[in-house]
């Protein structure tokens, strides 16, 4: 497997795929494919509590290639993607902000703070394993690390991704009831944010 991420702000992930080689995807994320490929709900890698999500649509797919295929990705809004390591990390990404990722993860599901599906909180798909996942955000998506001891807050709008160990926190920005939420990450961790803010923090 080989993949590449266009650049600008309708970025696009491009995977070369040989005969036999699958790749872990967000349903409705693929674009096109010239080849033979194969797409079957991800069962094997992937939770119990992703398959029984609330939100289904959101469940991954696996795309097997049945010969040498290109495929492209792409994320439900005009943005762009990025590449995460994984290594000995594991990534927790707000659910629309998982593309894809390499077949040798594992996938689950989670959520930060108190009330997500009323916007006290976000929705989040894990991702854990020694490989790769993708991730968009509207804009442009930057990765910030927090040292140890210090804080960082992002509007929950603007957050994309951060690491899965990290000490998270929602809170509202003000006093007032419809304050925006923001997310207060303590560090050591890794955060990934968006220049843009998605339409609703609670996706």
């Amino acid at each position: 497997m080989d993949a590449s991420v266009e650049d600008g702000a309708a970025g696009l992930l491009v995977v070369e795929l040989a005969a036999g080689e699958s790749v872990l995807a967000a349903s409705g994320a693929l674009v096109d494919y010239v080849g033979e490929l194969r797409v079957k709900q991800a069962r094997e890698g992937v939770l119990r509590s992703v398959a029984n999500a609330r939100h289904r649509e959101r469940t991954p797919v696996r795309v097997t290639a049945d010969a040498a295929t290109t495929v492209r990705f792409g994320p439900g809004h005009r943005g762009s993607v990025v590449a995460a390591d994984l290594g000995e990390n594991s990534v927790a990404a707000t659910r629309e902000s998982f593309v894809a990722a390499t077949d040798d993860v594992r996938v689950g599901a989670d959520r930060v703070g108190d009330a997500p599906a009323r916007g006290s909180g976000l929705f989040l798909t894990t991702v854990a394993g020694d490989g790769t996942v993708y991730l968009a955000g509207r804009g442009r998506v930057e990765r910030v690390t927090v040292p140890e001891g210090d804080e960082r807050v992002v509007a929950a709008a603007n957050v994309v991704a951060f690491d899965a160990d990290a000490d998270v926190s929602v809170e509202r920005v003000g006093a007032t009831e419809d304050a925006a939420p923001a997310c207060r990450i303590r560090g050591p961790a890794r955060v990934w944010t968006a220049t843009r803010p998605a339409p609703a923090a609670g996706n």
